[in-house]
């Protein structure tokens, strides 16, 4: 069995990172390491029993958390884990078990909401920039428990080979927070990197504890890492799906009783390669088939609307 440590991002909240660490000591998998990144917390974490602490000076965002673990990570695996999420005793030596069978690059599985519902499965991405987490908000079902090669995955709980990273590169922490495991993905998938979905590897994730459920924070990070990716990746082949798309997610943060100020920045466009047209077809349709399989969300029914479907 490959070698593995969990990272832990922290920024307050420090009774859910100590019950994180110990549920993680109850796993049927121990990893051989669990290191907390402390990110410039007013008040520092104090430590627990069986961690690391890795302490940033101010506050940074949860890319740099990550970035901080992994080059910390002496281990072939890395497990990065939100301190909400509670796994099930398994999730580790199930995911393992599968990124190991399977040759993937990073392996996922299912989360679910306190009240039961889904809060996600994988990521998908359409041409005008948004995501979207699969089966967020739903009942679980069929069509959500389908085991598959995936192109994207959520870093609220995921697995992953250390050495994709040194082939990808880490996250990119200009995105501070959210959206920063969407461009790592898509820049994985350019790479030749896939992974793989794994619906019996569950948990519970309370979601936003540190950023808060729509907070101008979380709603300012969103829209600004949307025009991000859209820059860096996207324009100007589908400047009108990212209109189309930006206008929908402004809509959608006000009806949520957000309009945040996103100032404008100086955006540099990234390598794309060859396969991002044929990765984007891919994901795009893959979200039109599974949002009309149960009715789609009002933002997505706009988006088709209005966009089309690609090619």
């Amino acid at each position: 069995m490959a070698t593995l440590t969990a990272i832990i991002p922290s920024y307050g909240y420090h009774h859910l990172t100590e019950a994180a660490v110990v549920r993680l000591g109850k796993q049927t998998l121990q990893p051989d390491e669990i290191i907390v990144v402390d990110d410039g917390a007013g008040v520092p974490f104090a430590g627990t029993p069986g961690a690391r602490i890795i302490r940033h000076t101010e506050n940074r965002g949860f890319a740099a958390a990550v970035n901080s673990g992994i080059q910390a990570a002496r281990t072939e695996l890395v497990a990065v884990l939100n301190n909400d999420v509670v796994l099930a005793d398994n999730w580790l030596e199930r995911l393992a078990h599968v990124i190991s069978a399977r040759q993937s690059d990073f392996v996922c599985g299912k989360l679910y909401q306190p009240d039961g519902t889904l809060d996600g499965t994988f990521d998908l991405l359409c041409r005008g920039g948004l995501a979207w987490r699969v089966g967020a908000g739903r009942a679980d079902g069929a069509v959500w428990s389908k085991a598959q090669t995936i192109s994207f995955t959520s870093f609220t709980a995921t697995l992953l080979r250390t050495g994709a990273f040194q082939e990808v590169g880490v996250l990119d922490e200009s995105y501070h927070s959210y959206y920063e495991d969407v461009e790592w993905s898509l820049r994985a998938a350019l790479a030749g990197k896939t992974g793989y979905f794994e619906p019996q590897a569950t948990g519970i994730h309370t979601g936003s504890v540190t950023a808060g459920v729509w907070s101008y924070y979380s709603a300012r990070q969103l829209l600004r890492n949307h025009r991000r990716i859209a820059y860096q990746y996207l324009l100007p082949d589908f400047g009108r799906e990212y209109r189309i798309a930006r206008t929908l997610l402004r809509a959608h943060c006000l009806n949520h009783g957000q309009w945040p100020d996103v100032p404008p920045e100086s955006i540099a466009a990234k390598a794309r390669g060859g396969r991002l047209l044929e990765l984007l077809h891919t994901s795009e349709e893959q979200l039109y088939t599974l949002q009309a399989a149960q009715g789609m969300d009002r933002l997505w029914r706009w988006y088709f609307q209005l966009a089309g479907r690609m090619g």
